[in-house]
């Protein structure tokens, strides 16, 4: 019979070892932003606290990581650092926001007072190369402020020209600007809050502004600047300028969706210096709009912008690398109250350059696979454009052998300075903030219940051959491995031909390919170019850590990983990641199943039970467990369950009304895996009921197990 993990579907996500540097950690901390200047010195700025008290902070490190100060802005309530910029001297100007009435402002500032109790404003404040507080200015007025845009707050919405004047980005709840601002009135070119400013050197006027425009800035060498900003389709358009390459942004009824980042119309201007005069305007999207993640100018004036749409019809250029929307995952269920459900298609990576009038483009490009991925990060610099976010598509551009069980990962692209030639893509371990032109690295944040690390990641380094660490059962990310639990190894292996081992023998060696756990050979159900299927060892129960260790004397790779060991990890059986296209009507039949998982469950007959051939009240179901560690009598492993099979000494605990009748080892299965039957109540509801388990007092970590009833 064929071990049980090709009949059952497998996952468990544990990220493999990476090229990566930790330069710092920051503990109770979270980082937003990061800077670096020419030297090779990072700034980071974030908060510090939790998310009932924090405080903002900025922090300068050295090349290697060495903390040379950290600036903490300390006030009562919650602030957040969210941007920051860094001139040729080492000033760094700061851009965040706090409810802190006593938050620290300097005298003499636009803002000395907190004018709205309980609620963000924003922050401006200038630092000297040592930390030392220049100026720091409450900003808004009676005016609720947030940087950037509110979907990516933050990115790019701060900048310093060469005389020190600071231009800031945002947005204001009351659609205005705010109210310090000159005695002149600032244009008004839309009806959204969004808006730039220009701030004096020493944070105590307000130069110039322009409202109804915002979202990232870019500076061109006279001064001009450029605006990647994203409007919702529900305020008035902004109006575009005469030859505008588009006019008007498409529409749709993408307002149902209630998901981003649709429903949010893309649009690029160029400002003149004085920001009292706008060059050109124009909407750069399709049907589904589009949400801007960087913006960059290059010295001919062409504007460089990249970010995530949904639109199938994303304005592309005959020369693009993917000209074509070539997403085609499962599209997205967006419900209201269970009704009026609708598809969102799926997302993916742009990468635009406009001409330097705004009235046509020089090229432009999808960048994305065939599911889900995501463009959050790019850095343009003279030699190369680096493209970061989410990757969901095992064919995203750059990739090469990674399999699309381990995704969605974050992922980090090089591609030609043009955009026309993609590199390598690989795997970050953790948000990409900034580009280290010194180091040539890219800086990512991780952040955790801890705190936050921030690594270096070398772009251009190879992945390593274990891509990810999948558990047998669920298809769910874990953190933890018990003894015995059904594992598999994806990634580039370069294996040789598939091997399987004979019917009821599961040896250590398989097709010149070894798996150890802790230096204890694990028995091998499957090796395969991109797939190794294997079992934990049940001798590794007790220690702290499992070490796994790959080797081929095929392809002469080897790795290893590390992951923390528990007792018991009890996981379910699941019948797909995604409930394939003939169960779409499960999905809709029942208002619990729009936030329940879907098991391996078998009907008294032995037929699959879905929606589509629900079990009849009072008979029993059987699902399946794995990862349940340890039992008495001690089991072996690679050893097969002998029929019938034995009882489970741990008791099995079903919710809901549903009553556990038996646990016991699944018959001429490996040893480990346990069938778990269940009865359904006479007087159960028809439909999807949802159930949870637990074994041994541990609960099953897969919750609201539908099990279907006529």
């Amino acid at each position: 019979m064929k071990p049980l993990l090709f009949v059952f579907a497998v996952s468990l996500i544990a990220r493999a070892a990476q090229p990566v540097t930790t330069l710092a950690n920051f503990p109770n901390s979270m980082v937003y932003a990061v800077q670096t200047d020419a030297a090779g010195n990072l700034y980071v700025a974030g908060f510090q606290g939790n998310f009932a008290k924090a405080d903002p902070f900025v922090a300068k490190l050295s090349p290697g990581g060495q903390t040379l100060y950290s600036t903490t802005f300390a006030g009562s309530g919650f602030g957040v650092a969210w941007a920051i910029a860094v001139d040729s001297s080492g000033d760094v100007y700061v851009f965040g926001t706090t409810n802190s009435p006593n938050f620290p402002v300097t005298p003499g500032a636009l803002q000395t007072t907190l004018q709205i109790r309980s609620q963000s404003q924003g922050f401006v404040a200038k630092l000297d190369p040592n930390g030392k507080i220049v100026y720091s200015t409450f900003l808004g007025g009676a005016s609720t402020i947030t940087p950037g845009l509110s979907l990516a707050p933050g990115l790019d919405s701060i900048l310093v020209d060469s005389a020190g004047d600071v231009i800031i980005t945002g947005g204001a709840e009351t659609n205005s600007m705010p109210a310090q601002f000159p005695p002149a009135p600032a244009p008004v070119v839309g009806s959204s809050g969004s808006f730039v400013l220009k701030l004096d050197p020493t944070g105590a006027k307000i130069l110039a502004g322009i409202s109804g425009i915002g979202g990232m800035i870019a500076m061109d060498g006279q001064g001009n600047i450029y605006v990647a900003g994203a409007q919702n389709p529900a305020v008035v358009p902004l109006p575009s300028t005469p030859g505008a390459f588009q006019s008007q942004p498409s529409t749709s009824a993408c307002s149902l969706l209630g998901e981003m980042p649709a429903c949010f119309y893309q649009y690029v201007a160029k400002l003149n210096p004085s920001l009292n005069s706008i060059v050109y305007t124009t909407y750069v999207g399709g049907e589904y709009g589009a949400t801007p993640a960087a913006i960059s100018v290059d010295a001919q004036g062409d504007v460089f912008i990249a970010g995530t749409t949904v639109s199938p019809d994303y304005p592309t250029t005959p020369d693009a690398d993917e000209p074509q929307y070539i997403a085609s995952a499962v599209p997205r269920v967006s419900c209201f109250f269970i009704i009026n459900c609708v598809n969102a298609p799926p997302a993916t990576g742009y990468l635009t350059e406009l001409d330097p009038t705004g009235t046509g483009l020089v090229y432009s490009s999808y960048f994305g696979g065939t599911q889900t991925d995501t463009v959050t990060f790019a850095a343009f610099t003279p030699n190369a454009i680096y493209l970061a976010g989410s990757a969901g598509s095992a064919d995203l551009p750059g990739f090469a052998g990674f399999p699309q069980p381990c995704l969605p990962e974050t992922y980090a692209t090089r591609l030609s300075a043009d955009g026309t030639e993609i590199g390598a893509s690989r795997t970050t371990p953790g948000n990409v903030l900034a580009y280290d032109s010194f180091a040539g690295t890219l800086i990512a944040a991780i952040s955790s219940t801890t705190g936050s690390d921030v690594v270096a990641v070398a772009p251009t380094a190879p992945q390593t051959p274990i891509a990810c660490i999948l558990d047998s059962a669920d298809l769910q990310p874990v953190t933890f491995i018990a003894p015995g639990e059904l594992l598999s190894l994806f990634g580039d292996f370069s294996s040789g031909s598939t091997s399987i081992p004979p019917a009821g023998q599961f040896p250590a060696s398989l097709g010149g390919v070894t798996v150890a756990v802790n230096g204890i050979p694990g028995p091998l159900l499957y090796v395969g170019a991109e797939q190794i299927n294997f079992q934990a060892p049940f001798e590794i129960a007790g220690a702290a850590q499992a070490k796994i260790d790959f080797a081929s004397a095929v392809s002469h790779l080897s790795d290893s990983s590390t992951l923390p060991i528990v007792a018991s990890n009890p996981v379910a059986f699941l019948n797909e990641p995604v409930p394939p296209p003939a169960l779409s009507p499960c999905i809709y039949t029942s208002s619990a199943s729009l936030s329940a998982t879907f098991p391996l469950a078998l009907n008294r007959d032995g037929s699959l039970n879905t929606c589509l051939n629900p079990a009849p009240a009072g008979t029993v179901v059987t699902l399946f467990l794995d990862g349940l560690g340890v039992t008495s009598p001690a089991q072996v492993a690679g050893a097969v369950n002998t029929s019938p099979g034995a009882p489970l000494n741990l008791p099995v605990v079903a919710s809901n009304g549903l009553t556990v009748v038996s646990a016991s080892a699944l018959p001429y299965s490996i040893s480990g895996v346990w069938q778990v039957n269940i009865r359904i109540p006479a007087n159960q509801p028809s439909g999807g009921n949802q159930t949870s388990l637990s074994a041994g007092g541990v609960p099953v970590r897969d919750a609201n197990l539908v099990v279907w009833v006529e």
